[in-house]
């Protein structure tokens, strides 16, 4: 019998404690609420729903370009909340790199959304120690993560073609699952 590897095995340990960074809130249908430390975010308005137009937002990259939502209608789009404090957000960017590799050639895109107060000075070193090249967008002052009502993270929407949310998933997932990969599949196959 093979010993685990130790990476490996508190990285499992860690999903197993902590399934998302948040208060409490409910995640895909069937999963478990997560729970976690992150402290709560207040929002004005009115939270994004499924089954409607995903509010858009600007925000620049690591290397300072501006990134509208609302540039990448017609594509399927995977909006991921998340910060590099957050264990399962760790735990999920591989997966999410391997999704955006696997979806490259596809009307896809993965689009990421820090929320760490200290901006690029941890993302940049942290993305790159990853080797992870979606983009990646900064959300430092946190006002498009309290547009989305982001009080747990992970978080991540899915848009159709169109724009509109898909589905919305809170806590770790590994995208590498076929249920995750369907959901792309089932969006990117609408006409």
């Amino acid at each position: 019998m093979t010993r685990p590897v130790p990476w490996l095995l508190a990285a499992a340990l860690l999903l197993l404690a902590a399934p998302g960074c948040d208060k409490g809130v409910s995640s895909a249908p069937g999963d478990p609420a997560p729970s976690g430390t992150a402290p709560a975010r207040v929002s004005k308005g009115v939270a994004p729903q499924i089954g409607y137009t995903a509010p858009d937002f600007a925000l620049t990259d690591l290397d300072g370009k501006l990134h509208r939502l609302s540039d990448h209608r017609g594509k399927v789009v995977l909006l991921n909340f998340w910060a590099t404090w957050c264990g399962p957000c760790r735990i999920e960017m591989p997966t999410l790199q391997a999704v955006s590799e696997d979806y490259a050639d596809r009307d896809f895109q993965l689009i990421s959304v820090a929320g760490d107060l200290e901006g690029a000075e941890v993302v940049a070193p942290y993305m790159k120690s990853l080797g992870l090249t979606f983009p990646g967008l900064i959300d430092q002052a946190g006002k498009v993560q309290d547009l989305y009502f982001v009080n747990a993270l992970p978080m991540s929407f899915l848009l159709d073609r169109n724009g509109v949310i898909a589905y919305k998933l809170v806590g770790f997932f590994d995208w590498n699952q076929p249920k995750f990969r369907g959901l792309l599949d089932e969006l990117l196959n609408e006409a």
